[in-house]
C-alpha cells in the first residue's frame, strides 16, 4: 500500500462492508444509465470518466515515486491488475457508498465534511504546515483528500448508524433474552477455602494430620499437593474462593454442605470423572482432597434486569442486530452489483479462486 493510502487510511472508519465488496457498484435508481463516450464505467447514473480515473492513476504513481516504488510498466497486463483495476474499484465502490446514501436518505453537509477535514488534519498532521507540506509533496489537492477519505468516512458513519436505528433492540428483546438465560446472570454462593490435592489415601491422612497439629497450610501443600506451583507466594498456597457449581462434585459437597467454618475435612475422594479428565495418571490409585473451611458461605444473589440490561443490550447488539444489519448491507450491495456497467476492457478482473483442486 502506499504511503498517500497509509496517511488517509485513519480519516477512514472501520470498514462497512459497502467499499470491501469486489466488483460491486451502485445506483440511486433501479437501472444504471448507458455509458457515454468518456466513461470507464457507470455506477447507477453516476458516471466515472477516464479523466478521473487517469487523474487518480497519476495520484498512485506520484506517491510510488516518492515511496521510491516500482510499479509495473503502463499498459502491461500487471499495471491492469495492480493498479488500474484497484484505483478504478475504489471509485466504484466511491460512486456505490454515495448512491447507497441516497437509497437511505443519508446526507453530509458541507459544514461536516470541513468538521471531518479540520479533525482529520490535526490527528495526522499537527499543523497546517505540515498538511501543506505533505499535499505538495504527493501532488494532491484538497478536493483529493475530501473525495476518497473524508466523505466517504462520513457517509459510511451514517450509513451504519442508520441501519442500525432500522434495527434497534427493544424492551422487549431484552426480557426475553433475560428469561431465557436468567441462570446466567445468577451469583452462586461462594465460600473461601484451603485444600490440598493428594495423590492416595495415605498421603491424604498424612497432610489432614499434619495440619490438625498446627503444622503450615503452605508446607502441607509443598509436600503433598498435586497442583503445588513453585513460585507462589506462601499466603496463596492452597487458597480458593470456591465458588459453587464450578467444583468437582466431591469437593462442592463438603464445602456447602458438611464443612464447618474452621473445621478441617476428612479426605474426600475425588470422583473418577474429574480423576479421568483432569489428573490422568497422578491417582496412585485414587486421589483425595483435603479441605479448611476459612469462613462462611456467602449466599449468592440473582440480578435484576435493570441490572444486567446494559449487557444484555450489547450482546444483542453484537448478535441479533449486527446479523440484520449485514444482511441488509449485502442486500443492498446485491442490487448495485446488478446496475453497474464498465467500458470494454475496464471490467476488473475476479478474484482467484480459494477452492482447492
Amino acid at each position: 500500500m502506499s504511503r498517500f493510502r497509509i496517511v488517509l487510511l485513519p480519516l477512514l472508519i472501520s470498514a462497512v462492508a459497502l467499499a470491501a465488496a469486489c466488483g460491486g457498484g451502485s445506483g440511486s435508481g433501479s437501472t444504471a444509465a448507458s455509458l457515454n463516450s468518456g466513461d470507464v464505467a457507470v455506477v447507477g447514473d453516476i458516471h466515472i470518466t477516464r479523466s478521473e480515473l487517469d487523474h487518480q492513476i497519476q495520484l498512485q504513481e506520484k506517491s510510488a515515486a516518492v515511496s521510491k516504488q516500482t510499479l509495473p510498466k503502463p499498459g502491461s497486463a500487471d499495471f491492469k491488475t495492480q493498479v488500474t483495476d484497484p484505483v478504478l474499484q475504489r471509485l466504484v465502490n466511491e460512486a456505490e457508498i454515495e448512491n447507497i446514501a441516497k437509497i437511505l436518505g443519508v446526507t453530509v453537509s458541507d459544514s461536516e465534511v470541513q468538521a471531518k477535514l479540520q479533525q482529520g488534519i490535526q490527528q495526522q498532521f499537527g499543523s497546517q504546515a505540515k498538511y501543506q507540506a505533505f499535499l505538495k509533496k504527493y501532488g494532491i489537492t484538497e478536493q483529493d483528500i475530501i473525495d476518497q477519505a473524508v466523505r466517504p468516512s462520513l457517509l459510511q458513519t451514517k450509513i451504519a448508524d442508520k441501519l442500525k436505528s432500522e434495527y434497534k433492540i427493544t424492551d422487549a428483546q431484552v426480557q426475553d433474552y433475560y428469561n431465557k438465560n436468567k441462570a446466567s446472570f445468577a451469583q452462586p454462593d461462594s465460600r473461601k477455602v484451603h485444600y490440598i490435592l493428594a495423590k492416595d489415601k495415605a498421603d491424604a491422612d498424612a497432610a489432614r494430620t499434619f495440619v490438625t497439629k498446627g503444622g503450615s497450610w503452605g508446607e502441607a501443600v509443598k509436600k503433598w499437593s498435586l497442583d503445588y506451583k513453585p513460585g507462589t507466594p506462601p499466603a496463596q498456597l492452597g487458597a480458593l474462593t470456591a465458588t459453587k457449581g464450578q467444583l468437582e462434585a466431591n469437593f462442592e459437597n463438603a464445602v456447602f454442605n458438611d464443612l464447618q467454618t474452621g473445621g478441617i475435612s476428612i479426605p474426600v475422594a475425588v470422583s473418577k470423572s474429574y480423576e479421568q479428565s483432569n489428573l490422568a495418571g497422578k491417582c496412585k490409585p485414587q486421589c483425595y482432597f483435603v479441605i479448611r473451611a476459612d469462613a462462611d458461605t456467602v449466599k449468592g444473589s440473582q440480578q435484576s434486569l435493570d441490572q444486567v440490561k446494559a449487557q444484555i443490550m450489547s450482546t444483542l447488539e453484537q448478535s441479533v442486530q449486527a446479523q440484520k444489519v449485514s444482511k441488509r448491507v449485502q442486500q443492498l450491495i446485491d442490487q448495485q452489483h446488478k446496475i453497474t456497467k464498465y467500458a470494454p476492457g475496464y471490467k476488473p478482473a475476479p478474484p482467484p479462486s480459494t477452492s482447492g483442486g
